[in-house]
């Protein structure tokens, strides 16, 4: 029991650390609101619309993956949806494993 309970505080520290990026979180919060990939005014991102569609989120997915290189390691849960940022694969081979039966998101690299 007390190792299980070790773990579980362990794994409770782990992701707070990771939770615990306002930056990150707002945009957790943004794009899911605006329920799209690209969230900003046309006058700074001109909209191609005949592929605008395959930006949108709607309905809101479980899981967005994003690879950016200004969080690492960032994990966000915005209503029912989770966003990951395991930061870019290119710099330190770095990803994240999603289970999609227990909704959990784990960070790895290789």
């Amino acid at each position: 029991d007390e190792l299980s309970e070790e773990e579980e505080e362990e794994d409770e520290e782990e992701a707070s650390e990771w939770q615990n990026r306002p930056l990150f979180r707002h945009l957790a919060a943004t794009l899911v609101q605006q329920a799209h990939l690209a969230p900003l005014p046309i006058a700074q991102l001109p909209v191609y619309w005949e592929h605008d569609h395959a930006l949108r989120l709607y309905p809101a997915p479980h899981c967005v993956v994003l690879g950016d290189r200004t969080e690492q390691q960032a994990l966000a849960k915005f209503e029912d949806t989770e966003l990951v940022n395991p930061g870019c694969f290119a710099d330190d081979g770095s990803f994240a494993v999603y289970r999609p039966a227990t909704r959990e998101v784990e960070f790895s690299a290789v």
